[in-house]
Order: structure tokens, then sequence, then C-alpha cells
């Protein structure tokens, strides 16, 4: 899908459910030595400009990252860290610099440990390399990072299982084209089967009318959190409603192999996310399997 640029969505609702609980993922698999292999799959430009010169012309991040540099009171520790690592709890520290899934990964991994980031959008790519040539400047143990100009998906499978056993993959896809919606479920139980220790991340969003192009035989949620049998949960996060014009009122995610602290995290996080980020038409839900 080379028409989609995620710049046009940095920082909205469904950036901080996805890139809150990554951060937490990766947190926990860090408290063991053995390295990690982590991939993003559909990783964008790494970095984007939200306050600045570059910042996109609808603005959806005043509805995510903005409302919370603005809310008040105690935040959850998993929104609290997030911030933090944003930047801090003041707009200025995020000028020009909020960072996408790559540089989470990228920066909260360590010597010893592989990124491998895939970027099919020519310009986004290149976008893409200058930033991870940024993050090693800045120095200290970083991990080993590859970019590559790919189909992350169909690049998936050569990568795994990792010779420690031990890795975190994101899948992030636009879900703008109906390919999308019928190769990706086969390819990511695949890659579940392949590598059933590893932790599995998947992004969908919540759409208020279904696509004509988007039509398949079953709820996208419902097909991923069907991949396997194993430990998982689905994650979603509403802030609009159902019939919503803008077409999407939410998104979820499906973990497989979560971390088993980010149940009660999740409990304490989606009820604030869904006030401060839905106003009253917010809502939540999670499901635990395994």
């Amino acid at each position: 899908m080379l028409s989609y640029l995620h710049g046009f969505h940095a920082g909205n609702a469904a950036d901080v459910l996805k890139h809150s609980v990554l951060l937490f993922c990766l947190a926990y698999l860090k408290k063991k030595q053995t390295p990690l292999l982590c991939v993003d799959t559909h990783a964008g430009a790494g970095f984007y400009d939200l306050f600045g010169a570059g910042s996109p012309p609808n603005r959806e991040w005043e509805k995510g990252m903005g409302l919370l540099l603005q809310a008040s009171g105690e935040l959850p520790s998993m929104i609290t860290d997030y911030v933090t690592f944003c930047g801090g709890q003041t707009r200025p520290g995020l000028t020009e610099k909020y960072p996408g899934s790559p540089v989470i990964m990228a920066r909260e991994l360590t010597r010893g440990d592989r990124l491998v980031c895939f970027e099919l959008h020519p310009r986004e790519a290149e976008a893409l390399k200058a930033s991870m040539a940024e993050l090693r400047d800045e120095g200290g143990g970083r991990p080993t990072i590859e970019v590559r100009r790919e189909d992350g998906l169909g690049g998936l499978k050569s990568l795994l299982p990792p010779p420690s056993r031990r890795g975190l993959v994101l899948i992030d896809p636009s879900w703008e084209e109906q390919g999308e919606y019928e190769s990706t479920p086969g390819i990511v139980q695949s890659g579940i089967r392949r590598f059933p220790e590893g932790t599995f991340i998947i992004w969908y969003p919540l759409l208020a009318l279904p696509k004509e192009k988007a039509a398949v035989p079953a709820p996208l949620p419902d097909m991923l959190f069907n991949l396997s049998d194993g430990k998982r949960c689905r994650v979603e996060l509403c802030t609009g409603p159902v019939n919503s014009p803008r077409l999407m009122y939410g998104s979820g995610l499906v973990i497989y192999n979560p971390p088993w602290t980010l149940r009660a995290a999740l409990e304490e996080t989606l009820p604030y996310l869904a006030r401060v980020l839905g106003g009253e038409e917010g809502s939540w839900r999670l499901e635990w399997q395994g």
C-alpha cells in the first residue's frame, strides 16, 4: 500500500494504545538478558513532526497524545511511562520528535539485540533510514538495526524463529486494501506456528461501517484472535460512536504471548484512556485467554 502514510495519523488515539502497550511489552521482555529479535513489519518513518512546519493538516494527534499532554491529575503508570518516553509531560518536549514504533524498539533494545524494520514506501523508507542513523549516533549499547525496503509480511518467515527463541513482532498494516484482509491472517498464523514462544502484537481498526473493499467472511478481530489457541488477549479502545462519519471509531490489538503483568496494567489504563480520549462516547474491551 504505497499511498498510505502513517504520518497523517501519528500520535492519534490508536497510536497511544498501540505504542503504550508496545513499550510495556518491551520493558517486560528486557527483564531477561537473553538477546531479543524485534520485527516491525510496517515501520513508517520513525520520527514524526506533530507541532512544527511538517505537522499533518488533519491534526489527529490532538485527539490522542494532545489530550494526554493536557490531562490533569495522576496518569496510570503505563501512560506515565509512555508520555515520559515520548518527551515528557510538556508539549515542547515533543516538537518534531514524536517517536513511531521502530524508534520505541530501537531505544528500548540494547547491544546484542536485533531490530529488523520493514517499510515499502520509498519516501518513508528513506526517512526511516535517517531516523535509525540518528539513533545510532546517540551512542550507547544500541542493537543491530536493519532497515529493509521490502514487504514486511513477506519477509517475516525468513526471520522466525530467532536463535534465542525470544522476540517480539509488531504487525501494523494500513488495512486499506482487500489484499491485506485476505493475506495477513494466514501469514501471521504461519509466523506464530514457526515461533510459538514469540510475542506477536497485531493492530486493527474498528470501523463504523464496513468498506466494500474490506469485506471478509468473518469480522477481522475474531479472525485475528482465533489464529492460535495459545495464550492471547484482545484489547479494544473506542473513542467515537459506531455510526461515526469518520468511519473508524476505535482500534484494537490482538497479542499472542502477552506479559502476564499486562492484564492488570490494562485494567488500570483502558478506563482512563476511554474517559480522556473518548469522553462520553469512550469505551473499552479486554478479553484474555490462556
